[in-house]
């Protein structure tokens, strides 16, 4: 997309106040969309509303929402779209996760929470906004064309699994298969949504700097430098970027790639690597 499309459209990201999302928000500010902040009450959001704001957004607003409650999230897109009509750009970014795994006895109810946040929040999120997803671009072959994007938060996790997060490397690979599913749909049926899943190594946000994380990320990181922790702020340049290029999936680092690739070619060797990984906390 040219620098100026972006202009005057509409950005609805969940999860806004997390390390990544208020990065992304920051780098798509200055394009001067109108941008609707969603976040769980108490988020830290005033802030960051305000300097969007300075930084060149049309408009900005932040809302209450919690990606579980399947009534506000259809008052809450309702709203907006009735408001500006169109949704061009959707950021599904609300996650979370744990070390929850079945040989590990993790508790069936904390499996659900983070397949309830992270797969039934986005599908929830999109059916409620499908009516409003994208503007009209026609075209004499497609008259009811809309062109617009749609950008997932994944991790490089959903296409590996990881030793004793199963249920978060579910939700992740969960959440791939979504996206390729709705593009697939998009372009069958003529229309211009590109549909973009960002795939990130382990980032240094508040997500790992839980108790039961801590030693995880210790053994992670002495495996070398291919396992460094990456910034917020390279992840929202890679989807900043993705968007710019209308890419379908994006790595960061961008060799991360490799992961996913060795995987299917060579399931023992990254599999190994994790088990030390986790093995190292022991």
């Amino acid at each position: 997309m040219k620098k100026k499309w972006y202009k005057g459209k509409v950005f609805v990201i969940t999860g806004a106040s997390g390390d990544i999302g208020s990065e992304v928000c920051r780098l798509f500010a200055p394009l001067g969309m109108r941008m609707y902040l969603l976040d769980l009450p108490n988020s830290p959001l005033e802030g960051l509303v305000d300097e969007l704001k300075k930084l060149g957004a049309d408009h900005v607003e932040a809302i209450i929402l919690d990606v579980t409650n399947r009534e506000q999230i259809e008052v809450v897109l309702k709203n907006i779209g009735e408001k500006e009509k169109y949704l061009d750009i959707i950021f599904n970014n609300a996650g979370i996760g744990s070390k929850c795994s079945i040989t590990n006895k993790g508790m069936f109810e904390e499996y659900r929470k983070i397949m309830s946040v992270n797969v039934d929040g986005m599908w929830l999120l999109l059916q409620a906004a499908l009516p409003y997803i994208g503007r009209p671009s026609p075209t004499k072959k497609y008259p009811d064309r809309r062109e617009g994007q749609l950008i997932f938060s994944s991790s490089a996790a959903g296409k590996t699994g990881v030793p004793n997060m199963a249920a978060y490397a579910m939700s992740k690979s969960a959440i791939i298969t979504l996206a390729d599913s709705i593009r697939s749909e998009y372009k069958m049926n003529g229309h211009k949504i590109d549909v973009i899943t960002s795939l990130s190594a382990p980032a240094n946000t508040k997500f790992y700097n839980t108790p039961e994380m801590v030693n995880w990320v210790k053994g992670y990181k002495k495996r070398g430098f291919l396992f460094k922790f990456v910034e917020p702020q390279d992840v929202a340049k890679r989807v900043l970027k993705a968007s710019r290029k209308s890419k379908k999936e994006v790595y960061v680092p961008r060799f991360w790639w490799l992961i996913g690739f060795l995987f299917v070619f060579s399931h023992g060797l990254i599999g190994n690597l994790l088990i030390k990984i986790e093995k190292t906390q022991k």
